[in-house]
């Protein structure tokens, strides 16, 4: 059995347990939805779809105490408002509620219309939904949404936007009224994820489309621009039930000091990338020292977690332990032995720093706390989102998808990351002035670190 190990944050349309309020239509909505509402249709049998997503938590969740949660209770006092549900709306309200009892992350209703978000492809392929890009991706900072990275030769960059720039309004509607939203007593990870998450929905859109957005440079000179959606990089790919989503992965090399550094960032943790990701470290063999940049991304496919270790480990080590209600399953590296061209090879031992941010989750932080676990790399940045359950998506009898966890997940350091994730070995917070400036505090932090930990090259 595949088990994802996804941020719940990452899963478009689909009410995360937790999550705060809805963002008005009238602030800019966006694009969450990709297709046609099916919340004011009818609920047939909604207690069929209850007891089965019920039963299904009952037989699986790993903790028989439901982390504490009196889980035949929680169907005593539900059980009558899913019978009363008019529609599939109100009925997703009561599973959002059920599952949100639980107090744990991986636990969310994914609407039908959103898991089928596929257009054509009568061979079942996954293509594009809501597929187009700005080219920037924002973080919160402060009290405001600011670009924290941007896609030289992007619709954004190409309009003159810039790093450190705050999104001051969206199709009209202020950032601020946006975040006004977000409960005060949400957890700073949390406010940053669902900061995140509404920002990225009011801006989504189709490539073509247009949109206005006002950005406030570092002189607070507002800058209204429309912008047109380009086409999204990476490729579309679709795990099971989940909506389809873009994974991509690039990598350059850094000259610092007489030393050369490889850089790999990708977004998501699904085998489309694996290939990618083997043919990079083939191509940086020769470096000096790598940096991972897994800042944003969610999770994937949990199993990867291992391959990819081992192109850094040169024994098969565990980096942690998945805790089932039927057993334990250890996460042991695979220590790679040949290239991508079947060439005998050993993994790479030289310096290895990764970079993470409060949307670096699951497999992320499978993969991250289980390297520095194990003294094999240092992490940089701010502490990882602490959602790293292994889950599987099953579909309920009304079509909706039942995303759950069926594990917890021990890190090579004996604790569960779920919680706390990985706390940075040196914490790099977002600087908004860095970011004006071009400069990216944590990936040049990390960089500077594995720079000084690789031996300099003697020249003949």
């Amino acid at each position: 059995m595949l088990v994802l190990v996804l941020g719940t944050g990452c899963l478009g349309g689909g009410r995360a347990a937790s999550s705060p309020a809805a963002v008005p239509a009238s602030c800019g909505g966006g694009a969450a939805s990709a297709g046609v509402s099916l919340a004011s249709a009818a609920a047939t049998d909604p207690l069929v779809t209850f007891d089965s997503a019920w039963t299904i938590i009952r037989r699986t969740h790993w903790d028989t105490t439901y982390n504490g949660v009196n889980w035949q209770a929680v169907r005593d006092e539900l059980r009558p408002k899913a019978a009363a549900a008019r529609t599939r709306g109100e009925l997703r309200l009561v599973l959002s509620d059920m599952v949100s009892r639980l107090r744990q992350s991986h636990f969310s209703i994914i609407p039908q219309e959103v898991s089928d978000a596929t257009l054509g492809g009568g061979d079942g392929a996954a293509r594009r939904g809501s597929s187009g890009t700005l080219g920037f991706e924002t973080r919160l900072v402060g009290a405001a949404m600011v670009v924290a990275s941007i896609d030289t030769g992007g619709p954004a960059w190409q309009a003159g936007v810039r790093t450190g720039w705050e999104v001051e309004a969206i199709r009209g509607c202020p950032s601020a009224a946006r975040l006004a939203l977000l409960p005060e007593s949400l957890e700073p990870r949390r406010r940053a994820l669902f900061a995140w998450q509404g920002t990225a929905m009011a801006l989504g859109g189709q490539a073509g489309d247009t949109i206005t957005v006002t950005f406030r440079d570092g002189r607070s000179t507002l800058h209204p621009l429309t912008l047109t959606y380009g086409e999204e990089r990476g490729t579309i790919t679709k795990f099971g039930n989940l909506p389809p989503v873009a994974a991509a992965l690039d990598w350059h090399r850094v000259q610092r000091d007489g030393r050369m550094i490889g850089v790999i960032r990708f977004n998501i943790w699904m085998p489309v990338l694996a290939a990618q990701f083997d043919a990079a470290v083939d191509s940086l063999r020769g470096a000096d020292a790598i940096v991972l940049d897994v800042r944003g991304n969610p999770g994937g496919v949990g199993g990867m977690s291992m391959g990819f270790a081992g192109h850094f480990l040169d024994s098969a080590v565990a980096i942690g332990e998945m805790v089932q209600r039927g057993g334990t399953m250890r996460f042991m590296a695979n220590p790679r032995r040949v290239d991508t061209r079947l060439r005998p090879v050993t993994p790479f031992r030289g310096p290895l720093a990764l970079v993470v941010d409060p949307l670096s989750g699951s497999t992320t932080e499978i993969f991250a706390g289980g390297l520095q676990g194990l003294g094999r790399a240092t992490v940089f940045g701010t502490q990882s989102a602490g959602q790293a359950l292994p889950s599987v998506p099953e579909r309920l009898p009304n079509g909706d998808i039942l995303y759950h966890a069926i594990a917890n997940f021990i890190g090579a350091n004996g604790k569960p990351v779920e919680g706390d994730g990985v706390t940075p070995n040196q914490l790099v917070p977002l600087d908004r002035r860095a970011l004006l400036d071009g400069r990216d505090p944590a990936l040049d932090a990390a960089i500077a670190w594995v720079t000084r930990q690789a031996p300099r090259r003697v020249v003949p």
